[in-house]
């Protein structure tokens, strides 16, 4: 076969195969970038084919996980809902949990990380009981 007297043809198999690798547990890889500025860490995470207002972001013990849900839906109308995990990463001590903030810009999720008192250096003296 040539392919440019059958170039429709290749073209609907390679979209095909591409549709099926998604559906048979494929799946698009999320690209990340982290920055550290002067008071806080930036996270910046785009995911190809998911719609970010599915995209959930949460603090789970010492990581912040992004993750959306995937609706599977059977013949007889039951579903079932499995969160897929698309990212993790590990929170530093430096990290100031109650405000970490999410927002939206373009085709992207960006999280803010600010840092607490421990990222400048915390010190304390601590008094020897006698």
């Amino acid at each position: 076969m040539r392919y440019d007297k059958d170039r429709n043809w290749v073209r609907s198999v390679l979209k095909t195969s591409d549709i099926m690798n998604t559906l048979n547990g494929g799946m698009s890889q999320p690209v990340t970038n982290i920055v550290r500025n002067t008071d806080h860490y930036l996270i910046t995470l785009k995911v190809p084919g998911i719609d970010l207002d599915n995209v959930k972001v949460e603090i789970v013990d010492k990581h912040v996980i992004f993750h959306h849900v995937i609706d599977f839906n059977d013949l007889d109308d039951s579903s079932l809902n499995i969160p897929h995990v698309l990212a993790t990463y590990p929170l530093t001590a430096d990290v100031d949990y109650n405000n970490i903030s999410a927002t939206r810009e373009d085709k992207a999720l960006i999280v803010k990380l600010p840092f607490n008192e421990l990222s400048n250096g915390y010190h304390r003296e601590v008094n020897v009981l006698k």
